[in-house]
């Protein structure tokens, strides 16, 4: 099926080379208009070259009726010079006095009346830049790429400000040219449109007709043009910084003994810079960065054989991320990721790293990212710890005590990812990736790796890799029709002799394997839309080295038809309606059947805009190779199913609503079945413009089939039906006291238990025959042995301060705890209500960061 698949593609490709032709806006041409005097960013629009420019107004809806005139009058002015382009937007309003000018931090997600520019300055009808501003004046910036897709993660160092008029509100645009890549030309052209939103009518408007049922955006732009004689300019960002934070943890790493406390001061500076190499490349370097300011994980409970995958939050990785994303990202979780940044620092520091990224030739992106992990450790005496202060080569930048080391070995890592995409006509691309984690140490000999975990070397600790990928994303003309996907390989370097995956995959230093995923189908357009997938991997694939894959060893076709009138049915503003399934089988030459699945879902926004739906589906069983202690013993899996109600309430009301409840049913193998359920309730109010409170609760209980508990033997298990429940609080409070000040408040409480029983004892054998429900033989166990509860709280506040543009000052405290253990010999608490928190260890941090930009 691969095979056929990469055959449609190249089918397609040879399609698009010649059909692909720009969208609606390849006719449209707005002028811009150059400037010899100052022009002061206050959102007046009172210089005179303002009112010489020409006036752009032919402004059409995108939502909720693609095409139609504009509730609202708006106006478009450019202006350039040599080192800025200028935008004035006047929005003219009926009701001025119910324009939404509510605040929030730099590139929040508003719902609020709010204009953006989106501009292709390459005009490679793939990557366009995003800049906005609020009524409010709140600034957002974000990248367009792969032509359909969208980031916020990319940010720019610009200026705007807005104003208030009698009939409307005014948005004033200074966008630095060292901050765009632009070819040398006598006369610019480039992509470009400016997209309005109307909060109270929920309206969105465009320069350029570009609804939203395209399946292409930056290729559907109008064109900007008229900028004569602009010289690209090879800009140099640098932005130092100084942080200084006092940590207060508990002193042994012994949860039961959460006290006394040590407090552990720390300093550490380091740089930031981005320069432009030429007018086409940028380079982004860090030296010894520090992330202190972002958000802590989410707290989850994850009792399945998966790696649960979290998202970057990290400047410095997130900026740029797009271009090292898998193709076919923007559809959902891809099975094999060639690159996940957060494999790069979060155990050992980044002492350095650089990111390449831009154009190599016309129609050619690339991207390279090379990161160095290192640091120094110190076996640990916790009963005398070590209050010296030490500078460290590894580290040089980073003071602290010796006590605040880690107590086991960091190995030393070099991680690289490079990237090459080519456009094939207008809007498809193919490309090609490699990725490697290098360990800078020599290997683990069978000796060494015999020894205790705690007692190894670090050359035992590292996990490296190599991993290369050529991958396809083609389209027709119309951006309706695709197929995209993936062929990939990996190598295993470095580390233990052996390495034992779940399903019982043994690996060494320089196993190979190989794996890919196509998805083909209809995937814009109104009316009715389809796809077909199909994901295969060889037991021995492991990117995750350096990227995230789920799971290996599998053959696993899937497919999915949805209908969708996203510019209206009948009386609601939106409708899809979807069907789905597929299933998964075992690629080591013994098929086993991994499971089946089928889903099926309906939505619907409402003439008030307020959006429900309906979903139900199940699991058809299979067998799960990967629960068994490693062993690839396969046990027979649950039939199951569910039903979920979901809701949102209209995002532009001072109060709004979101959430879903689920019930699930569950067949669990020898045991009675029983019933579960999932409930998710999110409230957000807004009292005031500058200030936001968001509440979620979220609650679930699981019923499990007989999970693995212990090994009995070589190849007898005792088992055990589970059930799981937790409880997650979590609180967001944000106060804006001015668009470059705000106040942030966190909190998450998240509290879980597991309760096993009854148990059971099975048998396999050498061959590792499967293990189904009828051969497990009732036993008995002492479920408090097993049985698990904990509690946890995070907490953190940030102060922001943007004091002069591009430089901030933060201030951040966080505290993060948990729940005392249970004693040995008590019975584990069968409840979520937090017991023992309070008197659990708990790790207090205050962080002061300063950054100064400087532009060279």
């Amino acid at each position: 099926m691969l095979r056929q698949g990469l055959g449609l593609a190249m089918l397609l490709c040879a399609m698009t080379a010649h059909a692909a032709l720009e969208g609606p806006g390849r006719n449209q041409f707005i002028q811009a208009a150059p400037t010899r005097g100052d022009i002061h960013i206050d959102g007046k629009l009172d210089e005179e070259a303002w009112s010489q420019a020409p006036v752009f107004d032919a402004f059409v809806q995108r939502f909720p009726t693609a095409g139609a005139a504009p509730s609202e009058h708006t106006e478009l002015r450019i202006l350039y010079d040599s080192d800025y382009v200028y935008f004035g937007i006047v929005s003219r309003d009926s009701k001025p006095e119910l324009i939404d000018r509510r605040l929030g931090r730099r590139d929040s997600s508003l719902t609020t009346d709010m204009v953006q520019l989106i501009i292709d300055s390459t005009h490679d009808h793939r990557t366009a830049y995003s800049f906005s501003l609020s009524a409010g004046g709140v600034q957002g910036d974000g990248l367009f790429y792969d032509d359909r897709n969208y980031t916020s993660d990319w940010d720019g160092v610009w200026d705007g400000a807005t104003s208030s008029l009698p009939d409307g509100w005014v948005a004033e645009f200074a966008i630095p040219l060292a901050l765009l890549r632009f070819p040398d030309a006598e006369v610019q052209t480039w992509g470009f449109s400016v997209r309005r939103q109307i909060a109270r009518l929920n309206e969105e408007i465009e320069s350029v007709d570009n609804p939203r049922t395209s399946n292409a955006n930056v290729s559907r732009l109008g064109h900007l043009t008229g900028m004569k004689g602009l010289q690209s300019r090879r800009a140099v960002q640098v932005v130092p910084y100084l942080a200084t934070r006092g940590v207060l943890r508990p002193q042994h790493s012994d949860a039961a003994l959460p006290q006394p406390r040590l407090m552990d001061p720390t300093l550490d500076v380091g740089l930031d810079l981005k320069a432009a190499l030429t007018s086409d490349l940028a380079l982004n370097a860090t030296i010894n960065p520090d992330f202190g300011q972002v958000e802590a994980d989410q707290l989850i409970l994850n009792l399945s054989t998966f790696e649960a995958f979290f998202p970057e939050k990290r400047p410095f990785f997130t900026q740029g991320l797009e271009l090292f994303q898998s193709v076919g990202s923007d559809l959902g979780q891809v099975p094999q990721s060639l690159f996940y940044s957060r494999r790069i620092g979060l155990d050992t520091p980044i002492l350095g790293a650089a990111k390449l990224t831009g154009s190599a030739a016309k129609g050619v992106e690339v991207g390279v990212l090379d990161a160095l992990v290192t640091g120094p450790w110190q076996k640990q005496d916790e009963e005398l710890p070590d209050r010296h202060w030490s500078l460290h080569s590894s580290r040089p930048l980073h003071l602290g005590p010796n006590s605040s080391l880690p107590g086991s070995p960091q190995p030393p890592t070099n991680f690289l990812a490079a990237v090459a995409r080519s456009s094939v006509g207008q809007n498809s691309r193919v490309g090609a990736s490699f990725a490697a984690a290098t360990p800078l140490v020599n290997g683990c000999t069978p000796e060494q790796a015999a020894l205790d975990e705690e007692d190894q070397p670090a050359q035992c600790l590292a996990r490296g890799g190599l991993g290369g990928a050529v991958d396809f994303d083609l389209k027709t003309s119309n951006s309706e029709y695709g197929v995209l996907g993936q062929v990939d390989s990996s190598r295993t370097m470095g580390g233990l002799p052996e390495r034992t995956l779940r399903d019982g995959t043994v690996l060494h230093p320089g196993s190979a394997g190989y794996g890919g995923y196509l998805r083909a189908g209809k995937f814009g357009g109104e009316g009715f839309r389809w796809d077909m997938g199909y994901d295969f991997s060889t037991p021995t694939l492991d990117l995750n080295a350096t990227g995230f894959q789920r799971t290996q060893n599998e053959h696993a076709p899937r497919a999915s038809v949805r209908y969708q009138r996203a510019n209206g049915f009948g009386p609601f503003k939106n409708f899809f309606a979807n069907l789905g399934g597929g299933s998964s089988w075992s690629s080591d030459g013994r098929a086993i059947h991994r499971g089946s699945w089928v889903d099926a879902n309906v939505g619907v926004t409402l003439p008030s805009f307020d959006f429900i739906g309906l979903e139900a589906g199940g699991n058809a069983g299979g067998y799960d190779i990967r629960e068994l202690d490693d062993t690839g013993v396969p046990l027979q899996q649950e039939l199951s199913s569910f039903f979920v109600f979901f809701f949102e309430s209209n995002g532009n009301r001072p109060l709004s609503l979101s959430g879903f409840v689920a019930l699930g049913h569950h067949d669990r193998g020898p045991a009675p079945s029983r019933s579960a359920w999932t409930g998710n309730l999110a409230l957000s109010l807004r009292p005031h413009p500058a200030l936001e409170t968001r509440l979620e609760a979220l609650t679930d209980r699981t019923e499990y089939a007989p999970r693995f508990v212990d090994r009995l033997g070589d190849s007898r298990f005792l088992l055990g039906n589970l059930q799981s429940n937790f409880v997650s609080l979590t609180l967001r409070q944000q106060w804006v006291i001015r668009p470059n000040l705000t106040l942030q408040g966190y909190a998450q409480l998240f509290s879980d238990y597991g309760v096993y029983g009854p148990f059971y004892e099975a048998e396999s054998d050498a061959a590792r025959r499967p293990i189904r429900f009828s051969e497990m033989r009732p036993t008995e166990a002492q479920a408090n042995d097993y049985n698990f509860y904990d509690v946890a709280l995070n907490l953190s506040v940030v102060l922001r301060w943007e004091y002069r543009l591009g430089s901030t000052l933060f201030l951040v405290y966080t505290r993060s705890q948990q729940g005392l253990p249970t004693a040995g010999g008590e019975q584990v608490p069968a409840t979520v209500l937090p017991r023992r928190l309070s008197s659990g260890p708990a790790t207090d941090a205050v962080l002061l960061k300063w950054s100064y930009y400087w532009n060279a």
